[in-house]
């Protein structure tokens, strides 16, 4: 093995042990030096590929949102006969996401609901395409219904962006510091399911839109730690 290659894999040894403590604790919970003892690594090793806890941490959340993005991306693939047959899949998707992949749930519920004020620039940056992902897939599933006369569904995604976003906010001050990360998740996905609902029917008039009950999905575990 030569030198580059041991540098690559010092390089994902980090990332690994990185992932698991900024999981388990948050960016305001995490240090560095319980980093390096995870795996063995030395301190001079860490400081050699990465300048300090911001910058490890901006990777491990730039992993994580790389990875769902190109997950659901793919998912988004799938063809439905019907919008909500599309949302639902799409919804149960992400949940599988993090079913298949638990490393990346606390990281992408921190930096989601309780990011750190400084970094949170880089971290909008960072979620870009998973932000543009989820307005591109209920665009397109908006394209399949008949909307009420003088709207087009590039305004009625428009509009609905926005209202997630005050959706979103309101969510973080009521239930961001009340529950695990596991619970946050799922909570947040179904009422984000339900304040969906509740726009499509103001969108599409008197089509009821009607949903599976919450639950989780299959091979996921229960919430709660």
């Amino acid at each position: 093995m030569n030198q580059q290659e041991k540098s690559a894999l010092s390089k994902t040894r980090i990332l690994y042990a990185a992932l698991q403590e900024f999981s388990e604790k948050g960016y305001g919970g995490a240090a560095l030096n319980a980093v390096w003892a995870r795996e063995g690594i030395s301190k001079g090793s860490i400081y050699h590929h990465f300048k300090d806890k911001d910058e490890l941490y901006l990777l491990c959340v730039e992993n994580c949102f790389t990875s769902i993005t190109a997950y659901l991306r793919k998912a988004a693939e799938a063809s439905y006969q019907t919008l909500v047959e599309g949302l639902q899949g799409y919804f149960d998707a992400r949940l599988h996401f993090f079913s298949e992949k638990p490393e990346y749930l606390g990281i992408f519920v921190d930096a989601s609901f309780n990011p750190p004020k400084k970094l949170l620039p880089q971290i909008l940056r960072l979620r870009q395409d998973f932000d543009e992902l989820n307005v591109s897939v209920l665009t397109r599933l908006l394209k399949t219904e008949p909307l009420r006369p003088g709207l087009s569904v590039e305004t009625a995604a428009e509009d609905f962006r926005m209202y997630m976003d005050y959706f979103n906010a309101h969510f973080k001050a009521v239930c961001g510091e009340q529950l695990s990360p596991r619970e946050l998740l799922y909570a947040h996905e179904e009422r984000c399911h339900r304040q969906l609902d509740i726009f499509l029917y103001g969108v599409l008039g008197e089509k009821t839109v009607h949903r599976k009950e919450p639950g989780i999905c299959a091979g996921a575990q229960n919430p709660g730690d």
